[in-house]
């Protein structure tokens, strides 16, 4: 019998791998800190990852990330600052990035059930760590 934290963990790993499978494809993937960052790579994230708070302000980071010309993953929390940075940069990537930026965080959510509110918190289901 599978328990419901098990499913859980088998959907994260399979929302890692299409990430990964993006990646390949060109796609960055964004977060807001260093701790998102380490949790992606600890369950198993091999692709490239911007961290937000690197930056020095919005208008930085979004010109950084639109000179890439790539497409862009959003995967900023879903706490209070989290919605108002990914509501800013999706009006400053309105005409430059034509790609639904919110696809995977809307996946995540809905795989989570919206129980977990950061990419660090990953380490909640317990996965095993997998060297990258």
């Amino acid at each position: 019998m599978i328990y419901e934290r098990d499913e859980i963990a088998l959907k994260i790993r399979e929302f890692i791998e299409s990430l990964n499978q993006e990646s390949k494809g060109g796609a960055i993937v964004i977060v807001e800190g260093k701790k998102d960052a380490i949790a992606l790579r600890r369950v198993g994230f091999r692709g490239e990852i911007l961290i937000y708070n690197n930056f020095k302000g919005i208008i930085n980071f979004v010109d950084y990330v639109s000179r890439r010309g790539r497409k862009v993953i959003l995967l900023l929390d879903r706490d209070r600052k989290g919605r108002d940075l990914t509501s800013k940069i999706l009006k400053k990537f309105e005409l430059l990035c034509p790609h639904d930026s919110l696809y995977y965080k809307k996946r995540f959510v809905k795989i989570t059930h919206g129980k977990l509110m950061c990419i660090e918190n990953l380490s909640t289901y317990n996965l095993p760590f997998i060297e990258s």
